[in-house]
């Protein structure tokens, strides 16, 4: 299926899996309208490819991948900051709630989502971005641009002097 992602596409979950089809596409950040709000610039795309299939026990399957640069607000210096995103997620397709395994049986390389005849993938593909997203954006260290700002007003210790003198005795 070479159909592209925007907000209308919207997929019968199980009937893409079973039908193990595939979806690519490379989108503008600007169609993300929760994801703008962490972004330092809405420009730049996200490459994303969700694939449908069968698994063990002819369980059906959504892999999402999702990849892309992307530039946050660096919470030290409030300066851009380039984040690289790659995100590779697997959802187990469940009828009920109660296909689910219990929160601390989980595994952590599956998900679960329950079945659904009209699922817009663009959420999808928002949600996983922002679960991705770091929770408070840092430069490396020493990379900040308020780092060095803060050694070009450092002054000198005014008891410095007296640290010297103390010392001589």
């Amino acid at each position: 299926m070479a159909a592209s992602i925007n907000q209308s596409t919207v997929i019968n979950n199980i009937e893409f899996a079973q039908k193990a089809l595939e979806i690519h596409d490379i989108i503008p950040l600007l169609q993300f309208s929760r994801l703008g709000d962490s972004l330092a610039s809405t420009s730049g795309e996200l490459d994303c490819r969700l694939s449908g299939g069968k698994g063990v026990n002819n369980i059906a399957y959504l892999q999402l991948q999702v990849q892309g640069r992307l530039q946050l607000v660096c919470q030290r210096c409030l300066q851009p900051l380039v984040h690289d995103l790659s995100v590779d997620v697997r959802y187990v397709l469940v009828r009920n709630e109660s296909e689910m395994p219990a929160p601390e049986d989980e595994s952590d390389d599956e998900d679960y989502l329950p079945v659904e005849t009209e699922m817009p993938v663009l959420e999808l593909i928002e949600d996983e971005v922002l679960l991705a997203l770091p929770i408070a954006p840092r430069h490396e260290d020493g990379q900040c641009a308020s780092e060095n700002k803060i050694d070009e007003y450092r002054k000198p210790n005014p008891f410095a002097k007296l640290e010297a003198l103390k010392s001589k005795k």
